[in-house]
């Protein structure tokens, strides 16, 4: 027992440990996925939004031209100005912004709040080569002066990002000028700051080129990561994603704008995450040491006092396998053994009735069992009733009443035998030959029954009875005895070397309109069923009524086919009605056999 104990406990302490640190990991990785997808929607807005506001140089038409003339021109000196302030002030944590252009070789530096100039100098050096990028963003790097003398000198350690926008002739690639703008690294450490915790976590964001644009790690910043996680989430090819790499859980997303193509990745330790998962471990563990020692004291006293009763029980238990339906189980103990015993003596009480109902219910199903066959004779008599009656009226010449009552003794052979099996399409349309010919000695032909088969179609199963009654619905409500053109039609083709359709179709009454509008909506609603559904729909309205309309052959048409049919009914111009069957047979041959 304390084997049986501690083996499924441990098993079970070891899944649940398993599926609970994998569950801490994916719901860890679905939150900071979402995480990073926040934080790189406000990064992508703030960039997106620094890049709008250096393209002001090509928005204002004052600052271009001013481009064209020196510092010594009052109008465009202010104009280059007012413009690099406006910039250091729309965008966020700006700390300067300087101008270079090309053909005057004049720089300006918009920094401390003031425009200082300089004429006859060349690009300051520290300025990286931009090659053929028209905007560039430097990794991070020391806060310089681009050659000015400032009010006051910057942190030696102040650490700024900066970024490049060649300046060009529009609509020519000729370069007027470079115009840079150092911003701040606290607008970085405001949004990644909310993404990590520093303490447990690490985040970096790199550009293109694999440099730290921003990191927890202010040691790395601008530095090029080489580390063998980072390959493989260039190798992986995707822009967002997770992988777990040397127990550390890494989540990336990627940063695209039209300046940027960063990519921001947060590294969690798996012990972090595992914490609460090795926690609950710990006090399980505890839990089932504290349990042994309880079981052990319980299988003493369980093999002490429980042990005795229960083998009384497990005494008149074998009397009752014997054969002994009638022992005493009666017991006075007021505690779970009693209760067992009194459960057991209620149980063999009710095993005694059940016996005796068993035997009552075999004599009535051996009565129910007669009346069944009792209820055969009436069909087959009538059946055999209807050919002596044919062979004497052929006796006496009357053709054309053998004709009809031989007609009706097949009608009602076909309907007796078999009615679960699928028949032929040319089985049915006999059975259809049959039911017409006695229509029309019964209307006189006052109608006109036209049939259009292709022989392809004759040899497809299909359920018993599936065709006849749209026929007789003609006949029942779509006849008008007054008119002399009446007229039902026949039609089977195959529309591909699967698929055929059935088409019966008159220019009888047709279908109130209120009465249409609801057996479409009622065809529609099965429609949306699953077979299982539609086959307690079909048990329902099979208790409801006993005939045979047109949603009982739609179920059953589904219900065949497996959903592969359709069911179309149409009211005709000016009059008429038109019933559409449309039917998958691919394979259907030896399906449909085995169906029935």
């Amino acid at each position: 027992m304390i084997m049986a104990t501690i083996i499924p406990t441990t098993i079970s302490m070891i899944i649940s440990y398993v599926m609970t640190t994998n569950s801490l990991k994916e719901r860890a990785v679905v939150e900071n996925m979402n995480l990073l997808y926040q934080g790189r929607l406000n990064l992508e807005s703030y960039l997106e939004d620094m890049n709008r506001n250096s393209l002001t140089v090509y928005s204002d038409p004052d600052f271009f031209r001013s481009l064209y003339y020196s510092h010594e021109n009052i109008n465009a000196s202010g104009r280059q100005s007012a413009t690099l302030q406006s910039i250091n002030k729309a965008i966020s944590g700006a700390r300067q912004v300087y101008l270079y252009v090309d053909g005057k070789r004049e720089a300006t530096l918009f920094a401390q709040d003031i425009a200082r100039k300089t004429s006859d100098v060349a690009l300051y050096p520290e300025i990286p080569d931009l090659k053929s990028h028209t905007v560039s963003i430097q990794p991070p790097h020391p806060l310089h002066t681009y050659g000015f003398q400032l009010a006051y000198p910057y942190e030696a350690d102040q650490q700024v990002f900066t970024m490049y926008r060649v300046i060009e002739r529009v609509p020519s690639s000729e370069r007027l000028g470079i115009l840079a703008i150092d911003l701040n690294m606290n607008f970085l450490s405001r949004i990644s700051g909310q993404l990590f915790q520093p303490e447990h976590e690490q985040l970096y964001i790199v550009n293109e080129d694999g440099h730290v644009m921003y990191s927890g790690n202010e040691a790395t910043l601008g530095r090029q990561i080489q580390e063998d996680w980072y390959s493989k989430i260039k190798e992986s090819g995707h822009k967002e994603g997770h992988f777990e790499y040397n127990n550390k859980i890494y989540l990336y997303n990627n940063i695209k704008t039209s300046v940027s193509d960063w990519t921001m990745i947060k590294e969690i330790p798996s012990s972090y995450i595992l914490s609460s998962a090795e926690k609950a471990a710990f006090v399980n563990i505890s839990l089932l040491g504290v349990s042994l020692i309880l079981i052990i004291i319980a299988m003493i006293w369980i093999s002490v006092y429980i042990t005795a009763p229960i083998r009384q029980l497990v005494g008149l238990m074998s009397q009752v396998k014997s054969g002994r339906m009638t022992v005493d189980i009666s017991s006075d103990r007021k505690d779970e053994i009693g209760t067992l015993h009194r459960r057991f003596g209620s149980m063999m009480d009710t095993i005694n009735n059940l016996i005796l109902q068993e035997y009552k219910l075999k004599l009535a199903n051996r009565t129910n069992q007669l009346r069944a066959l009792q209820a055969q004779v009436n069909p087959h008599f009538m059946n055999n009733a209807l050919q002596t009656i044919g062979t004497l009226a052929l006796e006496h010449g009357m053709k054309r009443i053998y004709s009809l009552i031989s007609a009706l003794a097949r009608m009602m052979r076909y309907s007796m035998y078999n009615t679960d099996k699928p028949v032929t399409l040319s089985t049915e349309l006999d059975h259809i030959h049959d039911y017409v010919e006695l229509q029309k000695e019964r209307f006189e032909n006052q109608f006109d029954f036209r049939y259009d088969v292709d022989e392809s179609t004759l040899q497809v199963l299909i359920p018993k009875m599936l065709v006849q009654p749209l026929i007789e619905n003609f006949f029942k409500h779509g006849m008008n005895p007054l008119t002399q053109d009446n007229y039902i039609a026949l039609k089977s083709r195959r529309l591909s070397a699967s698929i055929v359709q059935i088409t019966v179709e008159d220019n009888g009454n047709g279908m109130q309109d209120e009465k249409f509008q609801a057996l479409q909506e009622h065809l529609l609603l099965m429609e949306e069923m699953d077979l299982e559904q539609l086959q307690v729909h079909s048990e329902i309205e099979a208790e409801d009524s006993s005939g045979i309309g047109l949603i009982n052959i739609m179920t059953r048409l589904r219900l065949y086919y497996r959903g592969k049919s359709k069911f179309n009914i149409e009211n005709n111009q000016p009059h008429g009605f038109r019933v559409v069957l449309t039917i998958n047979v691919e394979g259907e041959t030896d399906e449909g056999i085995n169906r029935g």
